[in-house]
């Protein structure tokens, strides 16, 4: 009954659609046909051609490219039963007991989660090839019991035959949105397909939400309730403690043009390491979800695709307790040499072009030093802008502070300070100068520690500590002495050289973008970055419909560095933005002045349009930058 339901109203919604797409292009084209009879002709041509493009174009349009879409799955390893035979006896085991048919593949993914998809025919009334996703990151922690239960989980979306219709839904959802994508907002039949696409949107979680109710129901028949409520939980922590690890130990030195040379060996290396940590997280989120309180058991949104996870937990220990035999081993065995299956996942899944792939101590060595130079680099910039100067190095640094223009060099670092009070301060950004010197000068290297951050060693092995050193470096009379201590550190001051003179696009996000600003006169698409400001050359008038795309389409996926090496771009870094003033509170119109003192006039145009809250993520970058 369920996927009768189903089926009905994903062919219905779907239809729907269509429909509303037919009744608004004949009513548009009965009131052009009514304004041409008691006005002019082409009034009604302007009235026919707006419905026209709202509807039987962005339809048609918007569908096309629904119907190629190919909802391909996550990258990953095949898992052929020759290389995993236990994962496959117990897939075939577990879709027996839920009532199903085994998946024809199993992939190995990298994500934090398991997942199932099917190709089916004939609008999904006909079964096809079934795919099962299985994240590494659940077979390094999970017990056996844990993984059997969200096995079985996904093998009961195939039961409850969830899958069939999921291309339908999928299709239907795509086409929708980009209809409304290729309808100018001011379109009155965009505002009509934008509420219908919220009514589709709300039918289809509250199905799903349903789905994954009874699909949780499959995996405590299989493995009992307390193995199918902790897996659930357990990915929560896997999850939190996946982001974590990405963000603080390895995506910095993949923007640094570094990978480590075992990305999921090193989660398992810092589970280990953070033990005490990760069993907190444990007790804090089985605390949460096994609470009946309304301020623990976060009430279900109409948007969400999935229930609470307190909602389901409920649900799971109301169920029946099952009478199998629970193993409570860890899941790892199950697929034997799983190091050398995380190896050939990270190749598919992380490998950024040029990059260098270094053994953990060096790759994290690596990082850090590289992190230390960035900072420096950031520092020299402001230097040289401050001394009016290039500062090639530390020893520069060290050589204007000689010469009397410490005020000078602090003032820009700490704005608002007294005298005195900067050049105590400065001795902090130069002992940053300082340990980036003795990294170079081969008289430091760092320690990694994955409960700490990273150390600064001398060559003695003992804690580098060379905050006594800048304190009488910023002051004219014991700088002598500290270029003394520092040398009998093996410490070369000109080793610290200014690498990076001008903030660039590598690495940056696009955060937002207006299209058809007038800057300084003439027309231009404005993208505001995580770095600074990107100018695009500007469309002529009569293509704001493709400005308006082509701005979509940078948001989705642009490549800032390519968009930068475009023939009449400019890239603005923040920081080399010295004031800027908004000289209306109505439209967006800002006086900019640069450090080398350009100024520059930025405004709305008559065509302009905002994308992802452009005004105020501009006026917040702009406030981070001049403040």
């Amino acid at each position: 009954m369920v996927v009768a339901v189903r089926a009905f109203v994903s062919i219905v919604m779907l239809a729907g659609f269509y429909v509303l797409a037919l009744v608004q292009f004949v009513a548009g084209v009965v009131l052009a046909v009514w304004v041409t009879s008691v006005t002019t002709g082409a009034v009604g041509a302007k009235i026919g051609g707006a419905v026209f493009l709202g509807t039987v174009w962005a339809v048609g349009r918007g569908t096309w490219k629904a119907l190629r879409a190919d909802r391909a799955g996550p990258p990953g390893v095949p898992l052929t039963p020759s290389r995993a035979p236990l994962l496959w006896q117990a897939v075939h085991e577990l879709s027996a007991a839920v009532g199903t048919r085994a998946p024809d593949e199993i992939r190995l993914v990298a994500e934090v989660n398991a997942a199932v998809s099917e190709r089916t025919r004939l609008m999904g009334l006909i079964g096809g090839r079934r795919n099962l996703y299985v994240g590494l990151p659940l077979l390094q922690t999970f017990t056996v019991a844990q993984l059997r239960s969200v096995l079985a989980h996904e093998l009961g979306h195939y039961s409850g035959s969830h899958t069939r219709f999921a291309g339908i839904s999928y299709r239907g959802r795509l086409a929708l949105e980009r209809t409304i994508g290729h309808i100018n907002r001011s379109n009155l039949a965009g505002w009509v397909f934008r509420a219908y696409g919220w009514l589709f949107i709300l039918v289809e979680h509250a199905v799903s939400r349903r789905q994954e109710l009874e699909a949780d129901l499959a995996a405590v028949r299989v493995a009992g309730r307390s193995a199918a409520a902790g897996a659930l939980r357990e990915v929560e922590v896997l999850d939190t403690a996946f982001d974590f690890y990405m963000r603080r130990f390895v995506l910095p030195g993949v923007e640094a043009g570094y990978v480590p040379d075992d990305l999921f060996g090193g989660f398992a290396a810092m589970l280990r390491a953070r033990a005490e940590e990760v069993s907190a997280l444990r007790a804090r989120i089985s605390s949460s979800s096994s609470s009946s309180s309304s301020s623990d058991v976060r009430v279900p949104s109409r948007w969400d695709t999935h229930p609470p996870l307190g909602v389901r937990v409920a649900a799971i220990m109301a169920a029946p307790e099952t009478t199998a035999a629970i193993d409570n081993g860890p899941a790892a065995g199950i697929v034997a040499d799983l190091g050398a299956a995380g190896r050939a996942l990270q190749a598919l899944t992380l490998r950024p072009d040029g990059a260098v792939q270094l053994p953990w101590d060096e790759f994290l060595t690596a990082t850090a030093a590289a992190a230390l130079q960035e900072e420096s680099d950031t520092m020299l910039r402001v230097f040289t802008r401050a001394a009016g100067q290039p500062v090639e190095d530390v020893g520069a640094v060290l050589d204007l502070i000689g010469a009397g223009r410490i005020d000078d060099l602090a003032a820009p670092v700490l704005p608002g300070a007294t005298r005195r009070e900067a050049r105590k301060g400065f001795a902090e950004p130069l002992t940053t100068l300082l340990a980036l010197a003795a990294v170079r000068s081969g008289a430091a290297r760092w320690q990694h520690s994955w409960t700490a951050p990273a150390r600064l060693l001398g060559t003695d092995d003992a804690p580098l500590d060379l905050a006594d050193v800048a304190a009488l470096a910023c002051d004219p009379l014991t700088l002598p002495a500290a270029r003394e201590r520092l040398r009998a550190r093996g410490i070369d001051v000109t080793a610290a050289k200014h690498v990076r003179r001008r903030v660039g696009t590598e690495h940056a996000g696009i955060l937002a973008g207006i299209t058809t600003v007038i800057v300084d006169g003439r027309r231009a698409d404005l993208l505001i970055l995580s770095h600074g400001l990107l100018l695009m050359p500007g469309m002529p008038r009569y293509k704001t419909g493709m400005a308006r795309y082509r701005m979509r389409r940078w948001l989705a996926g642009g490549d800032p560095q390519q968009l930068a090496a475009t023939p009449g771009s400019r890239f603005i870094p923040y920081e080399e933005i010295a004031t800027a003033v908004r000289t209306t509170k109505v439209r967006f119109r800002w006086e900019i002045t640069l450090h080398d003192g350009t100024v520059m006039e930025l405004r709305n145009g008559a065509q302009s349009e905002e994308h992802a809250g452009a005004r105020n993520v501009f006026t917040k970058a702009i406030h981070a930058a001049t403040t």
